[in-house]
């Protein structure tokens, strides 16, 4: 396996632990956390490279239930805008200092990525040892 080959598998193998590891941590959030709204505090604009620039925004959350409200946290997500009301989000609990955004794309995209990620690297290492054996076999049989 080339130097190209191996960097490649690499990469995808830790982008794809990575990218899925985030996406099922927040979809546990969202499965297990308890439901609440967020209110914009502060934001300031996340600039990209790409012109398609978002909103950070950090503020305070208020469970449903009321049974709790955090001063102070971040959301998982980018906004257009900074938010003119409040956005349901979902935290971990009381000690939570990030909530996670209720929409389905912030867990299901990095999670998405990171399986493909992940099925590109174990793509390349079953091609490795398929190249690999297929070589012995040949070696062995004088071809």
């Amino acid at each position: 396996m080339g130097v190209r080959r191996v960097l490649t598998t690499v990469v995808a193998l830790g982008a794809g632990v990575f990218l899925l590891g985030a996406g099922l941590l927040r979809l546990e959030t969202r499965i297990t956390g308890v439901p609440g709204q967020f209110r914009a505090e502060r934001c300031e604009v996340s600039e990209s490279k790409r012109g398609d620039d978002g909103v950070l925004c950090a503020g305070s959350f208020e469970a449903d239930d009321r049974s709790f409200r955090i001063e102070r946290l971040d959301v998982e997500t980018t906004f257009d805008a900074k938010p003119a009301g409040p956005v349901p989000v979902t935290v971990d609990g009381p000690s939570a200092t990030v909530a996670v955004d209720n929409e389905a794309g912030v867990w299901l995209y990095p999670g998405a990525t990171g399986l493909v990620c992940l099925l590109v690297g174990a793509w390349n290492v079953r091609g490795a040892l398929v190249r690999k054996r297929g070589g012995a076999v040949s070696a062995a049989s004088g071809t």
